[in-house]
């Protein structure tokens, strides 16, 4: 029998053998009268006296109400007492407080308990303390906001300020927060704060912190205020309430160094408990994990954004820039900027100069260009511009830019001259960045075939490349229909073994009326018109008939990663149709790997998460292809389950460059820390693999190993290897 079943006993009996019932509860009770419209507390139990510290004469005939508090939610109050008078079973959790004054979260159930007519007569409330669990709901959600905030390229001092604004807000006690973030040196570089003026926090003491200070990762370091009058003068003056003492939690590294302190000033005397203990472990690891996090993406996005010779905006940068602009729907100008001599320079006076040359250069075309409308970015050993304009006015910037040779340049001391090589063409919304850039890059061979300062305009060859689309675009449900597109496979190679341990299917068209045909060109097109996904299905389709005949064959197979398009991944079908083609072939799942560029996460996180475990599901692996090129959201990227990080080639082939260098080792140190296996991409050089190897990266692939093969050259790899193990 349940306690809000009919019960066929007088009101006396029902009292007493409610008040029994009570007492044999192993959580909080409480008996309340509802034929009395104050509601009164007719009994309690020994654990809800514990719990709140209060003696039973204290609470007799007291209302449920002596447990609020100034925190205590109003609607909340509101609606229990309602359903209170109502007699209606319900479920809360709210605010109460102790009768010393700590506040807890109570979660109350109420139970009416009827007579023999069926008439409510009392209300058991049974209670539970479920402090530590909304306490730990808030870390989480401020976890959650603190990610968004470095997600979208917040400050770290803003999100302390946004920590400290959270903790002061939903804390169930009355404390205000101060975070401080220290340097190497131990000397502040960084103080979040909400309610407190940067006055009051100077003038409070504060745990402190020098070099040597050893601190107790697990302890925290209290101080009593009461005594202070200054401090009380110091919060009358802004209007504040008095402080009582604070609670300092230290914030380390990995190492056992100090990073930061974490500062609770309390507003009240209540004794440190084990609750607040752990609640402040929490904020303290939260805190570390956010300023570990928000330094590694300001590093990361100035490394990826700027070269670091110049301090300029890197090509990175420019073409992000410069797609805004496209985007928006402007036009104008770009144009390449080469000294003739930089090569000179640099063997007379080193990499340095040559870098300090470009930078000496994009000074000076800012002085013509000062409100800051222009991009200018290092692009190898040139500059480039991109200026929005209505018209092509190549002219009159050439006038602007000759002039950037008519002084002379110092470089170690000594004086020298230059002459200057541009390439000018333009951009809008027919063109895409790519196509500018490589237009001007056109433009500028053209000027170099002349001496002295010159400059050549890009000439228009729109049609032939638009006839050019067009015929493809023409053949591609024709090569979709006979099967012309087949796979190529490229190795990847183990660096420790330097052996095959797997390929990346790539997808190759030999169009029986257009000839061979460069992905470059064909796949754009194939995604614009929706039909990539009848080509990856393809691809896919063929690697498994392949992996399925030397299996039945009993010959040696590797696992095949196969690139799937962002637009194909989002399609309402592409699950299913990926299970309707794997199931037809007797494959082991881990013989095969998706790959999808970084892109995705950001289109539809969600959706994006949620794929990628029905794949998982199957048994399918997925790796981010192309890395570093989007910069997507870090903290994002760890809650993906992805095996597998592919370091974009942009990156391993400038590699030589410090920039790139640093860029290359974060990604690589960045898929460790999370679990995810780093694969170089477009290695070419025995230094680039050096490199690799010296940084800890596991694998890779490129020309310098093998350049893609058909598959029968693939099958004669495997062969001719297997014969060499059995060796």
């Amino acid at each position: 029998m349940t306690i809000d079943q009919f019960i066929p006993l007088s009101k006396d009996r029902l009292f007493n053998w409610l008040k029994t019932l009570s007492n044999q509860l192993s959580k909080g009770s409480l008996i309340i009268d509802v034929n009395d419209e104050n509601l009164p507390i007719l009994h309690a139990n020994s654990h809800f006296l514990k719990l709140t510290s209060f003696k039973m004469n204290e609470l007799l005939h007291q209302n449920i109400n002596i447990f609020n508090g100034h925190r205590t939610n109003k609607t909340s109050i509101e609606e229990l007492n309602l359903h209170l008078k109502s007699g209606v079973a319900k479920k809360f959790t709210i605010l109460h407080y102790m009768k010393e004054g700590s506040a807890f979260w109570n979660s109350i159930t109420l139970h009416p308990i009827r007579n023999e007519d069926n008439v409510i007569q009392y209300i058991l409330i049974t209670c539970e303390d479920t402090t530590e669990a909304e306490l730990n709901k808030m870390v989480y959600k401020l976890e959650h906001e603190v990610y968004e905030a470095i997600d979208h390229e917040d400050n770290l001092q803003s999100i302390l300020n946004l920590i400290t604004e959270k903790i002061e807000l939903f804390y169930i006690r009355d404390v205000y927060c101060a975070i401080h973030i220290f340097n190497e040196n131990c000397e502040v570089k960084s103080l979040g704060t909400h309610s407190l003026p940067l006055p009051i926090i100077n003038e409070l003491d504060i745990l402190e912190i020098s070099p040597n200070t050893g601190l107790n990762s697990n302890a925290v370091y209290l101080k009593d205020f009461a005594e202070k009058d200054q401090h009380k003068a110091l919060f009358n003056y802004w209007n504040l309430n008095h402080v009582q003492g604070s609670w300092t939690k230290p914030i380390l590294t990995p190492q056992n160094e100090v990073s930061g302190i974490l500062t609770l000033f309390n507003q009240d005397a209540t004794e440190l408990k084990q609750i607040d203990i752990n609640y402040l472990n929490r904020l303290a690891l939260l805190i570390q994990l956010a300023i570990k996090y928000a330094e590694q993406k300001i590093e990361l996005s100035r490394l990826a954004f700027f070269d670091v010779e110049t301090n300029l905006p890197n090509l990175h940068h420019f073409k992000s820039e410069l797609s805004e602009l496209i985007n928006a729907g402007r036009s104008g100008m770009v144009a390449i900027l080469h000294p003739t001599e930089f090569n000179k320079v640099v063997d007379l006076y080193g990499r340095n100069a040559g870098a300090d040359i470009l930078r000496q250069v994009a000074d000076r075309m800012q002085v013509y260009f000062p409100n800051g409308d222009a991009l200018i970015s290092r692009f190898s050993n040139s500059l480039i511009l991109g200026k929005v304009n209505e018209s092509d006015c190549f002219f009159a910037y050439n006038q602007h830019l000759e002039s950037l040779t008519q002084m002379p340049y110092k470089i170690d001391g000594e004086e020298i001259y230059i002459t200057l090589k541009i390439g000018y063409t333009i951009f809008n919304q027919s063109m895409t960045v790519e196509q500018s850039i490589h237009q001007a890059d056109i433009a500028l061979s053209n000027a170099q075939k002349r001496t002295g300062t010159s400059y050549s305009i890009y000439e228009d060859n729109s049609t032939k490349q638009l006839t050019e689309e067009m015929d493809i675009l023409n053949q591609l449900a024709y090569g979709l229909q006979h099967e012309e597109f087949e796979v190529y496979l490229q190795p990847k190679i183990n660096f420790q073994t330097i052996e095959v341990e797997g390929f990346e299917a790539l997808s190759r068209w030999n169009s029986s009326k257009l000839g061979f045909i460069s992905p470059v060109k064909y796949i754009p097109i194939a995604e614009q018109t929706g039909k990539i996904k009848a080509i990856d299905l393809l691809n896919f389709k063929q690697i498994l008939i392949w992996l399925e005949n030397r299996m039945n064959e009993n010959k040696k197979i590797l696992p095949i990663a196969l690139n799937i398009s962002p637009d194909h991944f989002y399609d309402p079908d592409f699950l299913e149709n990926i299970r309707n083609i794997f199931y037809q072939y007797n494959v082991p799942p881990h013989y095969i790997k998706l790959e999808v560029t970084e892109s995705i996460e950001l289109v539809d996180f969600k959706k994006a998460k949620e794929i990628l475990n029905q794949l998982r599901l199957m048994g399918i692996e997925c790796s981010i292809d192309d890395f570093g090129i989007g910069f997507s959201s870090l903290s994002y990227l760890p809650q993906l389950p992805f095996s597998e990080i592919k370091i974009d080639r942009s990156f391993v082939s400038s590699m030589n460059e410090p920039g790139m260098y640093a860029i290359v080792q974060t990604i690589i140190q960045l898929a460790k820390n999370i679990e995810m296996r780093p694969i170089a991409e477009g290695i070419e050089t025995e230094e680039q693999l050096a490199m690799l190897q010296q940084l800890g990266c596991p694998a890779g692939q490129g020309y310098y190993f093998y350049k893609p093969m058909s598959i029968s050259e693939a099958e004669q790899l495997l062969d001719t290897q297997k014969t060499a193990d059995e060796k």
